[in-house]
């Protein structure tokens, strides 16, 4: 016999019910507890995969998808900086645990740019949107979706930074021992990423892109400096050398 849904009292024939649209539920352990919480919360499934392989490939076609308001398949910009944040922390968590077992403690020369909180990460991200929006004007784009877009982006590029620290604890060579090297493979994939995704969304060509993204972002952390102070500002962003486990 086929139970009832638990929402809505209605006989379920399959795995959704059929009447209010909720998944039949079996009563909750701790294993389907947590696996709903990655699922809904943090969407560690087949959507994020696209979504970040899609931000790779063809930036600008997806977020233009996203506000044509074709959303299916692929996570949305929130559920996609959530998801970023936690996998910026996860692999912050698991250099700190293996770069000391590995004698590479290089590899925390990499954290500096990971993690930190959804709020801080929400609020740069804005910011810099902001300042694209006041320094270009764009008349395409309301400030509205510049900020889809760089939520988009920016988490990208979080993403990107997080295989550097993996990258240290695979090669033989300490990769981030020195801190001019970090500083500049950041800015380095920081630039040339967004500088691509602005050249995919916006019709601009490359070398404007490249030009505008630099002035946006060298403008947005001037401006962070001048409002925050430059030693703030260096330990919301920067590793503080030496860096111990």
């Amino acid at each position: 016999m086929q139970p009832d849904c638990s929402n809505c009292g209605a006989a379920l024939t399959g795995e959704y019910c059929a009447a209010c649209g909720q998944r039949r539920l079996e009563r909750l352990t701790l294993g389907g507890f947590a696996t709903d919480v990655v699922r809904r919360v943090f969407r560690f499934d087949k959507a994020l995969a696209v979504t970040v392989w899609r931000m790779l490939r063809e930036p600008g076609r997806l977020v233009n998808d996203y506000l044509a308001g074709r959303r299916s398949g692929y996570l949305d910009p929130l559920h996609y900086l959530f998801s970023g944040v936690f996998a910026q922390v996860a692999v912050a968590a698991f250099t700190r645990l293996a770069a000391p077992a590995l004698g590479r403690t290089s590899a925390f020369g990499w954290l500096g740019q990971l993690g930190g909180v959804v709020a801080f990460q929400t609020l740069a991200i804005l910011w810099m949107g902001t300042v694209w929006r006041l320094m270009f004007r764009p008349r395409r784009y309301n400030l509205a979706e510049i900020y889809v877009f760089a939520i988009y982006t920016f988490t990208t590029t979080g993403l990107l930074w997080a295989l550097l620290p993996l990258a240290d604890l695979a090669v033989p060579y300490p990769l981030g021992a020195d801190p001019s090297t970090v500083l500049l493979v950041t800015a380095g994939i920081e630039v040339s990423y967004l500088s691509y995704a602005v050249w995919r969304f916006s019709g601009l060509a490359l070398w404007q892109s490249v030009v505008r993204v630099t002035l946006v972002l060298g403008a947005g952390y001037a401006l962070l400096v001048a409002l925050l102070g430059p030693e703030y500002l260096a330990r919301l962003l920067l590793p503080t050398w030496p860096i111990e486990p």
